[in-house]
């Protein structure tokens, strides 16, 4: 079974250009994201119409079927329709906004947070993307922290001095004061990820990070596993 993240502390779309996408589509013979789903396995159209729904409870019931088809190896990177149901699921409260009497209904960081374990379980460019997305614009802490160690998970790829350039700028975006030790945990856990599957081949900025991160403000065990990591990577 793959990692997850360790605890270390405790619409309104306009007819008018829905109706000429539609047009395009069959002009083209393309399928819509809509159309693929009806395709999909009876499986994915329960996920799909559970992802649909407003509440907090039909989004962790999806997420519950998601897991259970990546334990059963059923959903991977090549599953595409798995993919764009856990990017949904990870925007519901940010890019995605319900709104009722001013109000966004669907803020579920609890969702998003899953949802970005369950792309770095699943793998592959477009979680990475996806992945990508949510470390820089999502707020709530424990999202971006489980994005971070996703990352990490999933590796960088040909976008590796992306991955770490974003992972690094998140570390020097933190509260100098009061920095967020479960963040720094993941990111360190993430830099050593990816210098493994890179051999040790990283930007100067990942050690100068680590560093900022042993010497920072953050709980002891963090402080400890930042300069195990730096140490690692003297070692290829």
């Amino acid at each position: 079974m793959k990692k997850s993240l360790p605890l270390l502390l405790g619409l309104v779309l306009i007819p008018a250009l829905g109706f000429a996408q539609t047009a395009g589509t069959q002009a083209t013979g393309q399928k819509t994201v809509e159309e693929k789903r009806l395709q999909s396995s009876v499986e994915v159209q329960v996920i799909s119409s559970l992802v649909a729904e407003n509440g907090r409870s039909e989004k962790i019931k999806a997420l519950e079927f998601i897991r259970g088809m990546v334990e059963k190896g059923k959903a991977t990177e090549k599953n595409t329709d798995v993919v764009l149901l856990l990017e949904e699921l990870g925007a519901e409260g940010t890019t995605k906004q319900v709104v009722e009497n001013r109000r966004v209904i669907n803020d579920f960081p609890d969702v998003r947070r899953e949802s970005a374990e369950l792309l770095g379980q699943v793998g592959g460019n477009q979680s990475r993307e996806i992945l990508l997305n949510m470390a820089i614009k999502d707020k709530e802490p424990m999202v971006v922290a489980e994005a971070v160690y996703s990352l990490g998970l999933i590796g960088g790829g040909d976008q590796s001095a992306r991955v770490e350039s974003v992972i690094t700028n998140l570390i020097k975006s933190q509260d100098t004061i009061k920095p967020d030790s479960n963040f720094a945990f993941a990111a360190v856990s993430a830099l050593e990820m990816l210098g493994k599957k890179n051999n040790g081949k990283v930007s100067q900025e990942v050690f100068a990070s680590l560093i900022r991160i042993q010497n920072g403000n953050y709980i002891r065990p963090v402080r400890e596993k930042a300069k195990q990591v730096l140490d690692g990577f003297t070692k290829y």
